[in-house]
């Protein structure tokens, strides 16, 4: 199971949102899942962010990328099964699973922690390469986090590609890669004096050396004294996503904005088919509670917006940086492990 750091760092530097909707047929422990879609389910070792999770906790997720793609998940077992009769002439994303935890860091400190895996198929064989996303660096200790295993069904027989303890492992000891990965990996505080509201910028490379490729801002003033899931509700707030780079690869936009509920978006058409240009923007946000989304200079009203930063700020690693700042002072180094 590995991953190169060019497609990790390519995913680290995404800065979109995305997402869809299909089918599941849902039993009292097991649900299955068909068609192009994404699908939450409920964290028993809590979410991210509280406030934006919702009493059902329900902050883990399944996507399956294409109509041939099947997922059955049964939390009885905690087991995870995907299946796929297609044959893929080149390597494909077909599905993902995304498993919120927690875990101590080396200060002592109970830090979110995202285990994220993708599912490939190349011709009829299936790959895994998976991650973690954390906003502090460092290794963890106590990890929490539901022991889910993932299982393929190859032709008649099934195959374990993922235990409890690999996730655990991924999550607790960044392996070499991972490290080497963090170290070009740059996160910088953009903030001064007292600010509080969340705003990072995400380079590339080796400290001086680093290429800027994303600017992320989350502003939710009127969230003081109150809670940040009611602000975003009804509140004033922003997420604003700011490409500083025009080499962000298209298929990776594209894959975002398909998870976090905007592919379909007529406004987001040429940012789906094109990429981000230099310097481009997309915000979300809302107006005295009412939801609006802006891109290429054109400001449309847009329900979900609230929906859709909810799930960016828990699912990717830059809105867990966003989130985490948001609510701790000052920002510690952020670091994307990957394996």
């Amino acid at each position: 199971m590995k991953t190169t750091f060019s497609a990790h760092a390519l995913r680290i530097a995404s800065l979109v949102l995305a997402g869809a909707c299909a089918t599941a047929a849902v039993t009292a422990n097991a649900a299955d899942f068909t068609g192009r879609g994404v699908f939450n389910f409920k964290s028993d070792s809590g979410c991210p962010f509280a406030a934006l999770a919702g009493p059902a906790n329900e902050c883990n997720r399944l996507a399956l990328d294409d109509a041939d793609t099947r997922a059955a998940l049964d939390s009885a077992t905690h087991t995870i099964r995907f299946a796929n009769p297609r044959s893929y002439a080149d390597k494909a994303i077909v599905g993902d699973v995304l498993l919120q935890g927690s875990g101590r860091s080396s200060g002592g400190q109970r830090v979110p922690l995202t285990f994220h895996a993708l599912l490939s198929r190349s011709g009829n064989e299936w790959s895994v390469s998976s991650h973690a996303h954390s906003p502090v660096g460092g290794e963890f200790s106590d990890i929490r986090i539901d022991p889910y295993q993932v299982v393929v069904i190859d032709g008649s027989s099934e195959r374990v590609v993922l235990t409890p303890t690999q996730i655990s492992e991924t999550l607790s000891k960044p392996s070499l890669a991972a490290r080497l990965a963090n170290e070009v990996v740059q996160v910088r505080d953009n903030r001064t004096g007292v600010a509080r509201d969340a705003d990072i910028t995400v380079g590339l490379g080796l400290r001086k050396a680093s290429k800027s490729v994303a600017r992320a801002q989350f502003r939710a003033p009127s969230a003081k004294g109150r809670e940040l899931s009611e602000s975003m509700r009804q509140g004033t707030w922003s997420l604003e996503l700011q490409a500083l780079s025009g080499q962000i690869p298209r298929q990776v936009v594209q894959r975002d904005l398909f998870l976090y509920g905007l592919e379909s978006h007529p406004q987001l058409q040429p940012l789906l088919q094109n990429g981000f240009r230099k310097n481009e923007k997309l915000v979300l946000g809302a107006a005295n509670g009412k939801g609006y989304l802006r891109y290429g200079g054109r400001q449309h009203d847009f329900a979900e917006a609230d929906a859709s930063a909810r799930a960016f700020l828990q699912d990717s690693f830059i809105g867990l940086v966003l989130g985490w700042q948001q609510q701790q002072a000052p920002l510690s180094r952020a670091v994307a492990d990957a394996r």
